[in-house]
């Protein structure tokens, strides 16, 4: 028995050590590659955000090895099967998906009312009768088109990294019952005396658990239930909203802090990062050549307009251009953009150029102009 548990011990210690192996590999060839069009922190840039609640392409693990092995056609995002071995895909495959919180890889399933009428909702019930629809969801919280009249099934996978204790928060009209990994944690009904309702706390470890809501709702203009996954005394994650795509464009202007914007710019290197500081001067600077190549005053930023082609639609930047701006702060043939960050008005971007690393800051200086500090 001791040999058992040894073995078992010996066994889980291997595993740990080749995931972890794995994600390490993942995440050197994505500060490699990836880094320029998704950023250090995988928040998006010219490609989209790869820790955000829409994922046109799919976030499922299979989907996530396939949008990187086979890229995205009408994108800058290659087929990287030509590049690497598959061992390189998978590891990248894993860095991504061990940066996820909160509902990924998320079904909707819709069904007609008659069959549950006087029933309690209960996952088993679901799996007694065909859905009338199914559908896999970009975005990763659940939400039914105006006048839904129906029962909904809502399937996922909930990505959790620090361990603590959850709860469910829910408001709204009708009924709702959520499981999480097999066990019911949350059930209420408007119609029903609050005694019967459930609301457990539970604890939840690292890693990925299932996740299921179950609701029905009076037929209405549209869906009243929101629910929201909540750490106590941490953060949360919603599990219900509007679809984002078709999303209004959205403007970026300069405030009290300096900001870094990563987006496809008409006319500009692909690896620009726009610099806006709070004097309204936005600076396009080249990271891979090192150089300030166009500047603005009175400027802002008109982001591209639906985050469905958000990786392919163009942003425009509005403002008066600035004359004699263009700048070489450093030379050199070798360009590796290794991080950016903001510090109040001051924008600081860290590079290697040939080989060592160099840091330089820009910060405001009058109201049409910077100041550089190496």
């Amino acid at each position: 028995m001791k040999f058992k548990y040894f073995t078992l011990f010996i066994f889980s210690i291997f595993a740990y050590q080749v995931a972890f192996s794995g994600t390490e590999r993942g995440r050197e060839i994505y500060s490699q590659i990836c880094v320029t069009c998704h950023g250090p922190n995988l928040d998006g840039g010219i490609g989209p955000n790869l820790i955000d609640s829409y994922w046109k392409n799919g976030d499922s693990q299979d989907a996530v090895y396939r949008s990187i092995a086979k890229g995205i056609t009408g994108t800058e995002m290659i087929a990287y099967e030509l590049v690497y071995p598959e061992k390189d895909l998978r590891s990248v495959t894993e860095f991504i998906l061990d940066k996820q919180e909160g509902n990924r890889d998320t079904l909707r399933s819709s069904y007609s009312r008659d069959y549950f009428q006087g029933k309690r909702l209960h996952p088993d019930l679901f799996d007694s009768i065909e859905s009338i629809s199914q559908k896999k969801l970009p975005e990763n919280f659940y939400y039914v088109e105006r006048m839904f009249d129906g029962v909904l099934r809502g399937q996922s996978i909930l990505h959790i990294k620090s361990p603590g204790k959850y709860r469910f928060n829910i408001s709204g009209k009708g009924r709702t019952s959520i499981w999480v990994n097999g066990k019911e944690m949350h059930y209420s009904n408007d119609s029903k005396p609050k005694d019967t309702h459930i609301s457990k706390e539970f604890e939840l470890p690292p890693g990925t658990h299932d996740l299921e809501i179950l609701h029905e709702e009076p037929t209405s203009h549209s869906m009243r239930f929101y629910a929201r996954l909540q750490k106590l005394n941490g953060e949360h994650w919603m599990l219900t909203g509007k679809s984002l795509e078709g999303s209004v464009p959205k403007v970026v202007r300069s405030s009290e802090k300096a900001k870094v914007i990563r987006k496809w710019i008409s006319g500009l290197p692909p690896r620009t990062l726009l610099l806006l500081l709070p004097n309204q001067v936005m600076l396009a600077y080249d990271s891979s050549t090192g150089k300030i190549v166009k500047g603005w005053e009175s400027a802002f930023l008109n982001q591209t307009p639906s985050l469905d082609s958000r990786s392919q639609k163009q942003s425009e930047v509005k403002g008066k251009e600035l004359p004699d701006i263009a700048k070489t702060i450093l030379k050199g043939e070798h360009f590796n953009l290794l991080h950016y960050e903001t510090i109040g008005d001051t924008v600081t971007i860290a590079s290697l150029v040939d080989g060592k690393p160099k840091n330089f800051s820009i910060s405001p200086e009058g109201k049409n102009s910077y100041k550089l500090t190496f």
